[in-house]
C-alpha cells in the first residue's frame, strides 16, 4: 500500500464519522462493533539503534533508521452480556503498517483477545486469553531490523467467599513468546498466584498471600523458579485515593544452580485531583528474562494523569523510569515520556495526537539509544 492509499482510508474514515454509525445486536445483551484506527507516524529511530561502530568496524551494528510510518487496522469487536452476571469480550484487529522508506519492515499482524467475567455477589472469576503477533524492538533486546514474535496468553483468577469478612484469591498465569529469530530466545512462563483477602475496613482488603513463577527459555541456563511473598492492601484509602499495594520479598533460583533475592513490590493507585481531572502512580520491583535469555531485575516506577479539559477534550500524559539489573551485567537506565490529546468529534469516532520519546543509557556500547515519535490518529467504533 502506497502513501495515496493510507491518505484515502484516512478521508474515508474521517468523512464516514459525520453519520451515525449503526451496530448489529445479538439477542438482548450482545453486540458486534465495527473498530477501524488509521494513524501515522514520524519515528526518528524504528529500530531503537545507534551509530557506534565496534573497532575494526565499518558499520553500526544496528544503525538509526528514520522514517513515515502509516497504519491501518480493521477490527471486529463482540461484546456479551450488558447487565448479566456472565459478560465478556471477543476482539479481532488486524495492524497492517507500512514504512514509506524501510519496506524490508512492512507488515501486517494480527491480534486476537478475549476476556470474560462472572460476578454473583459471592464469587468472582475473570478469564482472560489472548494471541498478539507484534513486530518491534524494545529496551532490553534490539537486533538490526525488528523483532517478529508471536505472544500466547492465558490466565484465569477465582476469588470466593470465606467468610462475611475475608476471601479467597487463586488462579493460573501462562504465557509463551516465540520469536522468528533464531538468535533470540522462546519463553514460556507459568504463575501460580494464591491471596488471603481480609476486610480491614468497609473500603479496605488487606492481604497475605504469594506466587510461584515458572521460566522456561531455550537457553537451560537461564530458565528459573520463582517464589514470591508479600502482604498488601487494596480498595478505597481515601476519597480520593485508590488501588492496591503490595510490598515483600521474591527469590529466584536458576536452573544453572545460581540464585538471587530482593525485595519485591507492585502497585497501581489513583488519585482523583478534581472532578475532570486524575493521577495515576506506581512503583514495582521484580525478576524478569529479556529476549536473549538474559536474566534481569527491574525496578519501575511511573506517574499519568488524563484531564477533561473540555467535554470533547482530553490530555494525557504519562512519565516512566525503569532500572534494569542484569545478572550477567551492569545496569541500564531506561527513560518513556508521552503526551497526547484526545478530541472525541462524536460517539463512535476520535482523533487523537500523541509524542513520545525514548532514552536508554546502558553498560553496553550498543545500549544507548534516543527515540522520539509523533503520531496523529483516527479511531472509529460502530
Amino acid at each position: 500500500m502506497n502513501n495515496r492509499l493510507a491518505t484515502a482510508a484516512l478521508s474515508a474514515l474521517i468523512a464516514g464519522s459525520a453519520y451515525s454509525a449503526p451496530f448489529m445486536a445479538v439477542g438482548t445483551s450482545s453486540e458486534i462493533f465495527v473498530t477501524a484506527d488509521v494513524s501515522i507516524s514520524f519515528n526518528d529511530n524504528v529500530t531503537l539503534g545507534n551509530d557506534f561502530v565496534a573497532p575494526g568496524g565499518t558499520q553500526p551494528f544496528n544503525p538509526v533508521r528514520d522514517d513515515v510510518v502509516w497504519r491501518v487496522a480493521p477490527g471486529l469487536s463482540y461484546e456479551f452480556g450488558r447487565n448479566a452476571l456472565i459478560s465478556g469480550k471477543l476482539a479481532f484487529v488486524e495492524n497492517i503498517d507500512v514504512y514509506q522508506d524501510n519496506s524490508d519492515l512492512d507488515s501486517s499482524l494480527s491480534n486476537v483477545t478475549f476476556d470474560a467475567r462472572h460476578d454473583d455477589g459471592v464469587a468472582k472469576t475473570s478469564v482472560a486469553a489472548s494471541f498478539r503477533q507484534l513486530n518491534q524492538n524494545t529496551v532490553d533486546f534490539r537486533l538490526p531490523g525488528l523483532s517478529r514474535r508471536d505472544e500466547l496468553r492465558a490466565k484465569i483468577d477465582h476469588e470466593m467467599e470465606l467468610s462475611a469478612k475475608s476471601s479467597l484469591m487463586f488462579g493460573v498465569d501462562w504465557r509463551d513468546t516465540d520469536y522468528d529469530r533464531a538468535t533470540l530466545t522462546d519463553r514460556s512462563v507459568t504463575s501460580i498466584p494464591l491471596r488471603y483477602y481480609w476486610e480491614a475496613t468497609s473500603k479496605v482488603d488487606l492481604s497475605f498471600g504469594g506466587t510461584y513463577r515458572r521460566t522456561d527459555t531455550d537457553l537451560s541456563t537461564s530458565s528459573s523458579d520463582d517464589f514470591l511473598v508479600n502482604v498488601g492492601a487494596r480498595g478505597d484509602f481515601t476519597p480520593k485515593i485508590k488501588g492496591f499495594v503490595r510490598v515483600g520479598f521474591v527469590d529466584r533460583s536458576l536452573d544453572s544452580g545460581a540464585s538471587r533475592a530482593s525485595f519485591n513490590m507492585s502497585s497501581d493507585l489513583s488519585y482523583l485531583y478534581s472532578e475532570k481531572t486524575t493521577f495515576n502512580f506506581g512503583v514495582g520491583n521484580d525478576f524478569g528474562s529479556s529476549g536473549i535469555g538474559e536474566n534481569q531485575e527491574n525496578f519501575d516506577v511511573f506517574l499519568g494523569f488524563r484531564s477533561e479539559i473540555a467535554p470533547d477534550f482530553a490530555l494525557r500524559g504519562r512519565l516512566s523510569y525503569r532500572e534494569i539489573d542484569y545478572f550477567s551485567r551492569g545496569a541500564d537506565e531506561y527513560m518513556e515520556g508521552t503526551i497526547g490529546g484526545e478530541y472525541t468529534v462524536n460517539e463512535y469516532f476520535q482523533i487523537h495526537g500523541m509524542f513520545n520519546y525514548k532514552n536508554n543509557e546502558g553498560d553496553l556500547p550498543t545500549g544507548d539509544f534516543d527515540n522520539s515519535v509523533f503520531s496523529i490518529s483516527a479511531k472509529l467504533r460502530y
